[in-house]
């Protein structure tokens, strides 16, 4: 009985957790989506929309794997645990839409210190002033990744846009706990 009710109510946080989820990422979506469609700009050609999600996604794996190391939040550390794994599966499929494409994507694998710093995390930094950067800055980049598969959806190549399709609602999921980061809503 006592094991019964344990499931029971283990399955009723995993719920709760799942639906606090769905509704943080359905607020974004009605948030951001019409701000995003609200303003005309340019085709983004496949090339362009490849290597800079390419580079966005080495920089966060980059930047996960520093979090890893400097941070001392258990939260900071658990969602770059998640974003180093997820963020691999990424590139792995950013990789393979440049093979469909036939696109060969700008080398954006060597990021040097300058371009950490511009990601917005100072490896210098420790503990609570890492967390703040960190979750600051993954916000601001969760941000803008969901603005370009916002605009990879109006593009004129079907492959980024059915690519941009796929994504988008793990980006939302990532954006929302991105601003569940300690700091990371301030």
């Amino acid at each position: 009985m006592l094991l019964s009710s344990r499931r029971h109510l283990l399955f009723e946080l995993i719920s709760m957790r799942y639906l606090k989820v769905l509704l943080g990422t359905l607020l974004v979506l009605i948030v951001f989506v019409p701000f995003a469609n609200a303003h005309t700009e340019k085709d983004l050609d496949a090339q362009s929309f490849i290597d800079i999600a390419i580079r966005t996604t080495i920089l966060e794996i980059k930047t996960a794997k520093l979090a890893l190391v400097k941070s001392n939040s258990t939260e900071v550390k658990a969602y770059a645990a998640r974003m180093l794994n997820e963020q691999q599966m990424v590139l792995d499929s950013l990789k393979n839409l440049a093979r469909v494409t036939q696109i060969t994507p700008v080398n954006g694998a060597v990021l040097d210190d300058k371009q950490l710093l511009a990601g917005g995390v100072a490896p210098w930094l420790e503990g609570e002033k890492f967390n703040q950067a960190y979750s600051k800055r993954r916000l601001e980049e969760r941000k803008k990744l969901v603005a370009l598969l916002q605009q990879g959806l109006r593009s004129s190549d079907v492959n980024v846009r059915n690519y941009a399709k796929g994504a988008l609602p793990v980006s939302l999921q990532q954006l929302y706990l991105a601003q569940q980061l300690p700091a990371g809503n301030s």
